[in-house]
């Protein structure tokens, strides 16, 4: 039986391969390699019938040696990963003859790759074996006289594999034909077919002399269960035509069961105004409705009865049967009355009474046993397979009102989200046009400075002036403010971001970002009143505890010159050396947890990477490490003023400078409701994007820490409104709704 095999492949020399190597090989023949010195002598090569080379019109006479053909190719590539030629593989139906497979193969070979410029190597193998096949071998750049040209790269569009795939079916069943073979070969798959068949395994030409020697092989087992497959799923579909008959009439009785156990029910679709709950607890209730509604056919009824009068046959028998073991018993243990009255012992004529209690005892296991079966059968078996046949038709009955209350719930969810966003929006534009009519120029000064996260930015009427000039809003745990002044167009400040306000000397408004300090221009005129002192031994403590307790992390050596105290200002910027007339803070008695609590982390996703790991330090600082360009380093956070984000400083040997900021997301695009408090995003040198970060066990964190790394909530309370929502949207149990 003719078959379609046709593959294709590269030879490269990424791989290891050789155009001249593989020409001679497949040709059977000796060609030296000019490029390795190699002569390649495949002369004692069996198989191989005939060779021809097609070049096209164009072509230089040269091309028709294929010793130089094949070496020109090895010269024009350079690269030591080089495409150096196409190999396309076909095999023959051995149905035809030789002259006519040959003429075939030549003549798809002409249509389809000489007439677009390639010159083809054609070699055939096993001619007259069960195993006839070609091997084409194709140059990939356009020929010229001197030699080879630039590569054609339209001859790699996938789009020309099919059209090779199709075409050699064709010229094949041609040629089947000129045969007198009716039969047909494909290139498609049998899914592409439509044909409900599995495709067998390539066996190989190991695999297939192995065969014929009557040798089995894994490949030719899978291909004769494949072929058995097939078999049955032919007898299969026409035993599932006859089925499909007795299914219909089946599935009509249940379709009207369906709709009267429906009724009884007194399930009514809801009424097309309904609410979105109403909506959402109808759709809930009624799946569930099917097992009631089952329960209430006729065929389970019946089959139901016909169990249970099973069951109660099967129970009589039994009690007969252990009266009969009993009886049984009693005889086997009888003794004679008096030995001197009779000579015979007393089964004698026990015997018979014995024997037919045993007969009888006999028949009754089997009753049992027969009726155990019947009673499992139906139980088992019938029951739940009739069940699922009207689970299906229920929900088959079911499915386009679900359809349309799930697009009407949809609807209704819908329009309730924009409802809410417009009313939200309307508050917000509320809100934001209030605030421009605040003008907090008042609170800057030139010694402190006002910190914030801007939350708008834009051109206004200034309050009091009415002329059109800049302003900035700023919002901190303190309350929103809004600041005027032409010169905020100085500062390329976006949304979100945290900044410094405050007045020069000559009294104009200037912004730094909070992540980079103050100018320094302005640091000395800006130095804080009072300062942060923490203890430098405490840090250090609780960091050497990190690179002993994990150790695999890779976390580097501390500094050699390390501070005996931290100094941060009132901002919770780091601060070298405070002024003699500031006000110290001293909370260098707090003392570190004495085991190790983790606090936030983050990890690249594919390999695991540490890339920050922030421990609960002395009072409100969080201890760790933080990976930059040059890899982990040590660092201190704290929380800002307003508890609105964290402040990140990293600790070298030239003192403590500033790293970046963290601040909780407490907002989910996606839900009006806020998120679970568990994710952090960082802002940190070293890295181009935010740095993602997830608090460590959530449930088990204290609540003042949710507090300090800037949540709206802590885990408890958002545990506690998220159950108080679930609560409110769970449908109730109910039967039925008027329309």
């Amino acid at each position: 039986m003719a078959i379609y095999h046709l593959s294709m492949k590269i030879i490269s020399r990424k791989n290891g391969y050789s155009a001249v190597a593989s020409a001679a090989y497949r040709s059977g023949s000796v060609i030296p390699d000019d490029r390795t010195g190699l002569t390649h002598d495949y002369t004692r090569k069996r198989g191989v019938d005939d060779a021809v080379i097609l070049t096209p019109v164009n072509a230089p006479s040269w091309c028709g040696d294929r010793s130089v053909l094949w070496n020109a190719v090895e010269k024009a590539e350079q690269r030591r990963d080089s495409q150096l030629a196409r190999e396309i593989e076909l095999a023959i139906p051995r149905e035809i003859s030789r002259e006519a497979a040959r003429e075939t193969v030549l003549a798809f070979v002409r249509e389809n790759f000489v007439s677009r410029g390639m010159i083809a190597d054609v070699a055939f193998h096993h001619m007259d074996r069960t195993n006839p096949h070609a091997h084409i071998m194709l140059t990939t750049r356009a020929v010229g006289e001197t030699g080879f040209a630039g590569k054609v790269r339209d001859w790699n569009d996938r789009a020309l594999a099919e059209t090779w795939r199709a075409s050699w079916a064709d010229h094949a069943n041609r040629a089947l034909a000129n045969a007198g073979y009716q039969e047909e070969i494909d290139h498609r798959s049998y899914e592409r077919q439509g044909l409900e068949k599995a495709p067998g395994l390539h066996l190989g030409k190991a695999a297939c002399a192995m065969e014929k020697r009557g040798m089995e092989t894994e490949r030719g087992e899978q291909n004769r269960l494949i072929n058995s497959l097939n078999l049955e799923i032919q007898v299969s579909r026409t035993r599932l035509a006859v089925i499909q008959v007795q299914e219909n009439v089946r599935k009509r009785e249940l379709s009207d069961a369906a709709r009267r156990a429906a009724e009884a029910l007194n399930l009514t679709i809801p009424a097309a105004n309904a609410s979105a709950d109403t909506l959402r607890e109808f759709i809930a209730t009624l799946p569930q409705e099917c097992g009631n509604a089952w329960e209430m056919t006729p065929e389970f009824v019946a089959m139901n009865g016909k169990a249970n009068d099973i069951k109660r046959e099967g129970n009589a028998l039994v009690k007969e049967r252990d009266i009969l073991e009993k009886e049984m018993t009693g005889l086997r243990k009888a003794r004679p009355v008096a030995s001197i009255l009779s000579e015979l012992p007393l089964m004698t004529w026990a015997e018979p009474e014995y024997r037919k209690r045993q007969l009888r005892f006999w028949k009754l296991e089997k009753q049992i046993e027969s009726l155990l079966r019947t009673y499992r059968a139906v139980k088992e078996r019938d029951i739940p397979a009739r069940r699922q046949a009207f689970e299906t038709q229920w929900n088959t009955w079911i499915s386009p009102g679900m359809a349309e209350l799930k697009e009407k719930l949809s609807a209704r969810e819908a329009e309730r989200r924009r409802e809410e966003a417009e009313a939200e929006a309307r508050r917000k534009e509320q809100e934001y046009d209030a605030r421009l009519k605040h003008h907090d120029n008042h609170r800057l000064s030139r010694e402190t400075a006002l910190a914030g996260v801007i939350t708008g930015l834009g051109r206004a009427r200034e309050p009091g002036t009415g002329r059109i000039t800049r302003y900035m809003m700023l919002s901190n745990r303190a309350g929103e403010f809004t600041v005027w002044g032409d010169e905020l167009a100085h500062y390329p400040q976006s949304v979100h971001d945290p900044v410094n306000v405050y007045l020069s000397p000559g009294g104009a408004v200037m912004v730094s970002d909070i992540r980079e300090g103050m100018p320094e221009s302005h640091e000395t005129m800006a130095r804080p009143e009072r300062v942060r002192m923490y203890s430098g031994a405490t840090v250090r403590h609780v960091l050497e505890q990190m690179r002993q307790g994990w150790p695999s992390y890779g976390f580097p050596a501390l500094p050699h010159h390390w501070p005996d105290n931290f100094y941060f200002s009132d901002d919770r910027r780091p601060v070298a050396s405070p002024l003699p007339s500031a006000h110290r803070v001293d909370v260098t008695a707090y003392a570190a947890p004495e085991q190790l609590m983790p606090v936030v982390f983050s990890t690249e996703r594919n390999s695991r990477t540490l890339n920050l790991l922030l421990c609960k330090g002395p009072e409100e600082v969080l201890v760790g490490f933080v990976r930059q360009e040059d890899g982990l380093r040590p660092v201190l956070a704290l929380p800002s003023p307003d508890y609105s984000h964290l402040i990140v400083s990293t600790i070298t040997e030239n003192g403590v400078c500033l790293a970046g900021y963290g601040e909780a997301i407490n907002h989910d695009a996606d839900t009006p409701y806020p998120p679970e408090p568990h994710l952090m995003q960082f802002r940190l040198k070293g890295h181009h994007d935010r740095l993602l970060a997830a608090v460590h066990k959530p449930e088990e964190m204290p609540d003042y820490l949710f507090r300090q790394l800037g949540f709206n909530q802590t885990w408890h309370e958002w545990k506690r409104d998220e159950q108080h929502r679930q609560q409110q949207r769970r449908p109730g149990h109910f039967r039925g709704m008027s329309m």
